[in-house]
Formats: structure tokens, sequence, C-alpha cells
């Protein structure tokens, strides 16, 4: 009797083992799987991001604080930061924190004031000379160019600005037939940079001065042509300048008729030299410098390119004649210098 008992048994588990599951069964065991994947897996890892963006926020808001930011302004800038792989960088960066602002004043209005007050307290109200703009907010008052509107240009200046809008005022007779919604270029020159341009809708346009004024929304999208192959950079460097008579580039024997001036742009390919007073000299006269770069002493010729002279003043723009490689390597790390040092001054607020 145990025995059939015990071989009824056996039959019915033989039965069940090679019987198809049931679809309760086939869910139940893939609930279980992503139970224990989500447990072992998906919920750690979402954690840990969780986790890492809460440490970004924490010390964003850190440096927010640390840069005299109040807390409205760094959760307002936080919304935009957020949702880059550097958030920080919105607070360091000028052109990070341009792209960022853009948004958030176009989406809401009542942040202007705040977004003014931040700009300030993180000194990206004015840009120094030594770097490139970034966005038409950069550009500064009384800025002259030309707005090109079809195939005619007309002489123009930067009117007015403000965290939405830039006001572009015709100083030549407007043209006829100008409508809200006409796409036209403004150019302009920017000294010892570069020329910049962009296109944009006008939006608005009034008459203020006896001017005609269009309004344009704020852009980005602001192009550059680099107008020299190496950056100059403006200094005050004492200079020793020989004028030399013919077309032959010889070192002079002594410095006896050499005359003072003053370096105040300099690159590897050249510079610009300023007397005081009137100087008659001419395009392409050859010339032979003595100064020092930071104790560095250079002994270099040159020729004339161009002359902007006055009663009172006379500049050269000078292009260097075969100047050794030991030279330009001197002027290039000299530049970079600078620029390191102008640099870290103007982001502790120091540099005036």
């Amino acid at each position: 009797m145990n025995y059939q008992g015990g071989l009824d048994t056996f039959r019915e588990a033989t039965r069940y083992m090679f019987e198809a599951p049931s679809i309760s069964d086939v869910l139940f065991v893939l609930l279980s799987l992503s139970l224990a994947v989500g447990s072992l897996i998906i919920l750690p890892y979402v954690w840990s991001r969780y986790m890492s963006n809460m440490d970004l926020k924490k010390d964003f808001f850190h440096t927010g604080k640390s840069l005299g930011l109040s807390e409205a302004e760094i959760s307002m800038l936080w919304k935009c930061a957020s949702k880059t792989k550097e958030p920080v960088k919105v607070l360091q960066v000028k052109a990070v924190f341009e792209r960022c602002i853009n948004k958030l004043a176009k989406e809401d209005v009542s942040k202007i004031d705040l977004i003014t007050e931040a700009r300030k307290k993180l000194r990206f109200d004015t840009i120094p000379w030594f770097l490139p703009l970034t966005s038409t907010r950069d550009i500064d008052l009384y800025q002259t160019g030309f707005i090109t509107i079809g195939n005619t240009a007309y002489s123009a200046a930067v009117w007015d600005r403000n965290e939405l809008e830039l006001h572009l005022a015709l100083l030549d007779t407007p043209p006829g037939g100008l409508q809200i919604g006409d796409k036209v270029k403004f150019s302009f020159l920017r000294e010892g940079d570069g020329r910049y341009y962009f296109q944009s809708e006008v939006t608005k346009n009034y008459i203020e001065g006896g001017k005609l004024v269009l309004v344009f929304q704020h852009t980005d999208q602001l192009s550059k042509i680099q107008l020299r192959e190496s950056l100059r950079w403006r200094v005050k460097v004492p200079v020793k300048v020989q004028i030399l008579h013919g077309a032959v580039l010889t070192m002079p024997e002594n410095l006896e008729e050499a005359k003072d001036a003053v370096i105040e742009d300099i690159s590897v390919q050249g510079a610009r030299v300023c007397f005081r007073g009137f100087v008659d000299i001419k395009e392409e006269t050859k010339i032979y410098m003595v100064f020092q770069l930071k104790k560095y002493s250079m002994k270099a010729l040159g020729t004339v390119k161009n002359v902007r002279s006055s009663a009172d003043r006379t500049c050269l723009g000078v292009k260097f004649e075969d100047i050794s490689d030991e030279d330009e390597d001197h002027i290039r790390k000299f530049i970079t210098e600078e620029q390191r040092e102008l640099l870290k001054a103007y982001k502790m607020g120091e540099l005036k």
C-alpha cells in the first residue's frame, strides 16, 4: 500500500516537471527577475546619479555664494546650469553664462532684474579688450559700424541695450520701405581684435534724436573675421628707433640719431610704435629698434607699413624683418604670460 502511494506521488511530480508553465508562472518569474535587476543594478545607479547631482548642486550654490550671489540669483541660474555637464561653468565662463541667461530672459521677463544683478556680481557686465565677444550683449554702447539692408550699407551705432534687446541707430538718412520683420546685417570693427557681424530681424523701431532706431533681440550668433594672423598685445614699452636710409637692411653701428618712442602693441609679426610730436617718415621706410620685454633685450629690424601722424603724435605700423626664432619665441611667451596674468586679475575682480 505504501509502495503504491509512493509511486503515485512520483508520477504526479513527474507530470508537473514536464508540464508547460502557466502564464501566471512566467509572469511571476519575470517580475522576480525585474525586481532583482532593479534592486541590484538600476536602483543603485539612479541613487548614485541623484547623489552626484546633489553634490553638483551643493558645489554650485557654494561657489555662487562665494561670488556674492544671493540665494534667488543662484537658484535662477541653477535652472539652466543643472542641464549642463559642468554647471559651475555658468558662474565662471562668460560665454556659458550668456547662453544660460539668454534662455532665462526669453522664458521669464520678470527675471531681468535678477539677471542684471547676477551679471554685475559675476563681473560679466563688461568685457576686457583681450577677450573676444561672444554675444551681442558684449557690444559697447556707441560702437559704430554698418547696417546692410539689401545691397546698401548705412552708418550705424549702438544706441542702447538691455538684457533682451539691442538698439541700433542709423546715422545716415534711413532707407524707405524698411519694415518690422526685415532681416538686416550689422558689422563693426573692434580695434585690436577683429571684425564682427550678425544678422537679425527688426522687432521694433522708433525715432529718437532725429535718428531711426532699429531694435533687435539679442543673439549669441556673433561671427568674427580675424584680421591679423597673430594677436597684437597692448603694451607700454620704451624703444629706441633709428630711421635707416635706403632699402638695404643693415644693423647701424651706433644709435646716435635714434629717437625715443613707445611700443603700444606687439606681436610676433610686428609692432605699433608711437613718437611724441610730428615725425616725417614714409611707408616702406626701414627702421631699427632696441627695446626690452621683461628684462629680455631685443634688437629688431623692421619696415614701416602705415603711418598715422598729427602735430603732437606719430604712430607707425611696423613689420618685423627676419627676427630670430629665439626672439619670436620670447614675444609669444611674453604675450601668453601677460594673457594669463590679466585673465587671473579679471576673474579676481582686480582688473580696472
